[in-house]
């Protein structure tokens, strides 16, 4: 049992996003999200900003599905942040219409400078653009903009293209500026580019329990860990916490040599992508192998990702 607390045992505090309606929220302005949105929407299209409109229409969907998250723990991110993706970018699919990527607070390897000032990747939302030629992708970086009565977040903005015979290397390569990235906070683009190349990599993660898992309750961790009972899942997607710990093991388990992420083509033919771990070892199985090995009934499958 010594082994299964210390699993949970490092305390790592992720970033998390502020929708517009959040932000208006603080002002006094508490619409319901339905009557939000469809308000918000239509001022969007009045003013005629594509990008808002597409980062409304992500935020919608995102609140819908219950706002579910990945975490992801610093030592895997250099792992799927270096994978060459060489494949159709077509085969790039989320696994809902709307997920939030996480950071750590604390040891976030996604890092950089700007003006003498250090800033981090906080958290990426992502959002399908619809008839699967896009995804939206809005990265957080901490900005935030005052409007007079309240601040509210600023978000580098970029599509990543879905289309047959356009790789996602080729795709990563054609990112383009968003029409105000020039104003505030410029993020570099390599990091731009890291943080697509983030969420790609999530796209493909075989759901393999040492790798990803669900997030329950905090005070349910540890009967999760040695139980592995899908009613703590369920539990915790009741009380609106649907989210998932990408990397957790591979962070925090003195039982877990560190693997390298691999890109492997399974299925009939070969032709499905999925990024897996290979070269990692359990030292002492018999204290992970109760690992769950499902997400749940209650809350939105993983099963494209």
């Amino acid at each position: 049992m010594c082994g299964l607390r210390f699993l949970w045992g490092i305390v790592m505090d992720f970033y998390t996003y502020t929708t517009t309606r959040e932000a208006c929220s603080r002002a006094g302005l508490d619409d319901a999200p339905d009557a939000f949105y469809e308000t918000a929407l239509a001022d969007a299209l009045a003013i005629q900003s594509a990008q808002f409109f597409f980062q409304l229409n992500n935020e919608r969907d995102w609140e819908k599905a219950r706002r579910p998250y990945y975490n992801v723990w610093p030592s895997i991110v250099p792992m799927l942040t270096r994978l060459n993706l060489d494949l159709d970018s077509g085969l790039i699919q989320l696994p809902m219409p709307a997920l939030c990527v996480r950071l750590p607070k604390q040891n976030n390897p996604m890092t950089f400078d700007w003006r003498g000032q250090s800033f981090q990747i906080r958290c990426i939302m992502l959002g399908d653009m619809g008839e699967g030629k896009a995804i939206s992708v809005l990265i957080d970086v901490g900005e935030t903009m005052n409007n007079g009565a309240f601040d509210m977040p600023v978000y580098t903005y970029c599509n990543f293209r879905r289309q047959d015979g356009l790789t996602v290397e080729q795709s990563l390569a054609g990112l383009g500026k968003d029409a105000f990235s020039d104003i505030g906070v410029q993020v570099p683009s390599d990091f731009v580019t890291d943080c697509v190349r983030l969420c790609c990599s999530l796209c493909l993660l075989e759901h393999d329990p040492s790798v990803i898992e669900p997030d329950v309750l905090s005070k349910d961790r540890d009967k999760f860990e040695s139980s592995g009972d899908q009613k703590y899942v369920d539990k915790a997607h009741r009380r609106g916490k649907v989210g998932w710990n990408v990397g957790r093991h591979i962070e925090v388990s003195p039982h877990y040599r560190r693997p390298h992420m691999a890109l492997v083509w399974t299925g009939t033919g070969r032709a499905v992508p999925k990024i897996v771990p290979r070269r990692g070892s359990v030292v002492h199985r018999e204290l992970v192998e109760k690992v769950p090995s499902g997400f749940g009934e209650s809350g939105q499958p993983a099963a494209k990702c």
